[in-house]
């Protein structure tokens, strides 16, 4: 199985990741579209941010409308904003600022 994030290829986890939000958001709206090849799973949030994953039978494609940072050992990505900055611990993990 193949899996994106915006245009980049990632490492499949079983169990996926958590989406943090470095806005937080009120309200949220998901809509779900599916066709014979797979689906289409919109995800509209208040703060502006904009989820849009496509999963097929051979790969899984997510392109979200912020910068975005994947913490590979805490299984996070990280929705960024203008002004956070990304450090990378001697472990792997991720601090945001």
């Amino acid at each position: 199985m193949k899996v994106y994030l915006n245009g980049n290829e990632m490492q499949y986890k079983e169990g996926g990741y958590e989406y943090v939000f470095m806005k937080t958001y009120q309200r949220s709206q998901t809509e779900v579209v599916k066709k014979d090849y797979g689906q289409l799973t919109l995800q509209l949030y208040d703060n502006g941010v904009q989820i849009r994953t496509l999963a097929t039978a051979n790969e899984v494609s997510t392109l979200v409308n912020r910068d975005v940072a994947v913490d590979e050992v805490k299984k996070k990505i990280y929705i960024l904003e203008p002004g956070n900055k990304v450090t990378t611990n001697p472990d792997g993990s991720l601090n945001i600022e």
